[in-house]
């Protein structure tokens, strides 16, 4: 059996399907929670109202017929009009599915709900199987020296940051901080499909190096946009060699890391 769930807005509108595993394994864990298991009337019409889910939209799922399954009222003389206990407990069920996912439930990717004027239950994946959550990329370019002497410097800066950022990245699992990342090695130009794409940045800078001193001026560019979200110079009084690569590498990438993990708030 397969049934179609509806998908929030946030899993980009795409239809799962739930599998009668999967289902059965909700269905377990709704009737283990505090909201069902001291309710037996509960579980049985959670238990009802699953098994005549979607995958039987084309059978009528009736007040009458939920009253006789569920409730055992005597199809000779129940009457819905006098007797309202179908629908004094789907409203119960109702209220305690939102109860449930507001609570104890909050962090469940498959919800269950009863949407009003009806008795059919309604399926919704917050954030379907095999669809990951998208992440900015993160696009480092290689960075510029502006002065007569620094071209090797430079390069071994971008190189040592990358290390860095890629680390720091691979390391945080969670959250809007994780950062898929490009390095470009020849060219500095954007592919043009990843312009239109939200989400995507462009590491940008430019190093000045004298004798004894070096800075570095980098900026994060909002591709889409064409926008500056973060920039930043970062000094070193000290002769140029691996050892102000790291220095450096280590504040910038302790920088950008920070902005990611605020979640990506504008910087002056």
């Amino acid at each position: 059996m397969v049934i179609k769930c509806r998908v929030d807005s946030s899993a980009d509108g795409m239809l799962e399907p739930l599998d009668r595993e999967e289902l059965e394994r909700v269905l377990a864990s709704l009737l283990a929670s505090p909201s069902f298991a001291r309710s037996r009337r509960m579980g049985s019409l959670l238990r009802f109202l699953v098994e005549h889910g979607p995958q039987c939209s084309n059978i009528p799922l009736t007040e009458h017929a939920i009253g006789i399954a569920v409730f055992r009222r005597d199809p000779a003389v129940y009457c819905t009009g006098d007797d309202p206990v179908v629908r004094v407990q789907v409203g119960r069920l109702r209220r305690k599915l939102a109860t449930h996912y507001a609570t104890v439930g909050q962090q469940e990717t498959v919800r269950l709900s009863i949407p009003a004027g009806c008795y059919r239950l309604a399926y919704q994946r917050l954030r379907p199987k095999g669809i990951s959550p998208r992440h900015p990329v993160l696009h480092v370019q290689p960075f510029t020296c502006i002065t007569h002497d620094g071209d090797d410097f430079t390069r071994g800066l971008c190189e040592e940051l990358s290390c860095r950022l890629f680390e720091s990245f691979e390391q945080t699992q969670a959250g809007a901080s994780q950062v898929l990342m490009k390095v470009p090695r020849n060219s500095v130009k954007v592919p043009d499909q990843v312009r239109a794409r939200r989400g995507s940045y462009c590491l940008e800078g430019s190093v000045r190096v004298e004798p004894t001193r070096v800075r570095a001026s980098l900026r994060l560019i909002d591709v889409a946009q064409g926008r500056i979200r973060w920039s930043g110079q970062f000094d070193r009084n000290q002769p140029c060699g691996i050892a102000a690569q790291e220095d450096l590498a280590e504040s910038i990438c302790r920088s950008l890391t920070g902005y990611f993990a605020r979640g990506g708030s504008d910087a002056s």
